[in-house]
């Protein structure tokens, strides 16, 4: 049956659905030539994954369209429609939240939802991180404060009024015009144009302070501040302006990981992470190319480039999304895509749900690490004077506390104030015991941390955090100085005060059980 049909298949640009002996639709494609594309699954020259569709078809459909263009869009609304089993897809994606602004409505509301049938209302997301959703709501609702009642409005002003974070368009103390300009500054924050939207409100508080009206400037002026401590927690990658998303692909049998790192003004804004079901034989390019034909097909915003490692149909894609797909040629786009690789083989490799903190990532970059530091290892001394000598060490992974891997060590092998060689003896005596971890920090300067050098293997880096300038101390005596605002150097002040914290309490424990 199916090679009668073959011989009937026009030569144009199209999209074709293959069809089991159900009826059942399992694999959706696109083609400039469709007669010569859908012969080619049953060629004896067949790759082994056409070979194993051709075995399955019963039956094909095919809908002729006036472009490739057409039909890679096509394709992507069929995919996303009947889920076929031969095709990559996202893993459950239907379980990703988004952020919903309902422009339809005369005064509109900003929530979060897994319903994105409203095409009427524009949608952000999807996010893995259902926690970074709700703080991203969060933060623009206390920016701008629009309404999240549903339905009618209610009689009179509720207490998210009274609480600045809805300006009451229900009781009239706000136009449809200045409510519509909170709106778009909240699409702006969420496309990710903090920087624009900062210099608009800039020329917003000039104007109002031209025109008297300070009780508005200094509104305008506190959002101002409010998306400047936002903003300021993003980490720069370019010192110059660009909009960029970042794909880093890392694959396993018929299971796939794609990371995406959002760049927005040249600021690392956002990082998310999807499982993907990924067919026998599929190369990374046509991964690739699925997931970002899936990605954008509803994207509200688009960046000005793509950056990824390898992919397929470029010129196509490009003509479709009217962005250029860039390769890594510079030591710095080689970065990126490394610290995204690893991201995605981190949640491959775990399958946790949970979000990688950014603070690793970072961590990672500033110390130069050859992977990303998801297990972390913190030592510290606690005497009085050549008395009760006593160490410690404590654990974080993934950014948190490991308390399964704490340690209390009594000194047993130095005598007299010696707090490198202390040091020295509780890190040989913790390498001898069990897995090590991807870093290794020390409460101190460089003696410390050289003598924590002589115990470990090569591939583990050691670093030494001195509480007197804050600064991070190498084993060969290089000083690496952090932003006060860093969140690697925040992680790492939180790990080291940590094993200070335990020291400490172990030390009392048996100064007062001598006593």
């Amino acid at each position: 049956m199916v090679k009668a049909f073959l011989e009937k298949i026009p030569d144009k640009s199209g999209v074709y659905l293959m069809k089991d002996r159900e009826g059942k639709i399992i694999y959706v494609g696109k083609a400039k030539c469709l007669k010569n594309r859908v012969q080619s699954y049953f060629s004896v020259t067949a790759d082994y994954k056409s070979n194993i569709i051709a075995s399955k078809v019963k039956d094909i459909d095919y809908v002729i369209t006036n472009s490739e263009i057409e039909a890679l869009i096509l394709e992507a609304n069929l995919i996303k429609l009947h889920l076929p089993r031969y095709n990559i897809r996202l893993k459950d994606d239907k379980k990703y939240p988004y952020i919903k602004v309902t422009v339809n409505e005369t005064f509109p509301r900003v929530f979060s939802t897994r319903d994105v049938r409203d095409r009427s209302a524009v949608y952000f997301g999807p996010y893995t991180d259902v926690k970074s959703m709700k703080r991203a709501i969060k933060y623009v609702r206390n920016i701008f404060p629009v309404r999240s009642c549903k339905g009618k409005f209610p009689a009179r002003s509720c207490l998210n009024y009274h609480l600045g974070k809805c300006s009451a368009p229900c009781e009239g103390k706000i136009n449809k015009e200045e409510y519509m300009e909170f709106v778009n500054n909240i699409m702006a924050f969420l496309s990710g144009k903090s920087d624009e939207l900062g210099q608009k409100l800039k020329s917003d508080i000039d104007r109002l302070s031209k025109e008297l009206k300070f009780e508005e400037a200094a509104k305008t002026r506190d959002r101002l501040r409010s998306l400047q401590s936002i903003t300021n927690k993003q980490r720069v990658v370019f010192d110059y302006n660009i909009n960029m998303d970042v794909f880093g692909l890392e694959s396993v049998e018929h299971y796939g990981c794609i990371v995406l790192i959002i760049i927005r003004n040249g600021k690392i804004v956002g990082t998310e992470h999807y499982m993907l079901h990924i067919p026998i034989n599929t190369t990374q390019g046509e991964i690739v190319r699925a997931f970002i034909l899936q990605y954008y097909k509803n994207a509200p915003f688009l960046p000005s480039k793509i950056l990824t490692e390898e992919i397929e149909e470029k010129e196509n894609l490009e003509s479709w999304l009217k962005v250029e797909i860039v390769f890594p040629g510079t030591d710095e786009l080689k970065d990126l895509i490394k610290f995204a690789k690893q991201n995605a083989s981190f949640w491959l490799t775990t399958g946790r749900t949970e979000k990688l903190p950014g603070s690793l990532v970072e961590l990672q970059k500033v110390l130069k690490l050859s992977r990303l530091p998801v297990k972390i290892e913190a030592f510290d001394i606690s005497n009085l004077g050549d008395k009760y000598a006593v160490g410690s060490s404590v654990a974080f992974q993934n950014g948190r506390k490991l308390s399964s891997g704490y340690r209390r060590y009594r000194i047993k092998t130095v005598k007299g104030v010696d707090d490198v060689g202390m040091m020295r003896e509780i890190v040989s005596r913790r390498i001898k015991h069990g897995k090590l971890p991807d870093l290794i920090l020390i409460d101190g300067g460089t003696g410390q941390t050289r003598a924590a050098r002589e115990c470990v293997p090569e591939d583990i880096p050691v670093f030494g955090l001195a509480k007197k300038f804050e600064q991070i101390h190498t084993p060969g005596g290089k000083i690496i100085s952090l932003p006060k605002g860093s969140v690697a150097l925040r992680l790492l002040q939180q790990i080291r005060d940590e094993a200070h914290r335990f020291a400490i309490t172990y030390h009392k424990k048996i100064r007062d059980r001598i006593k």
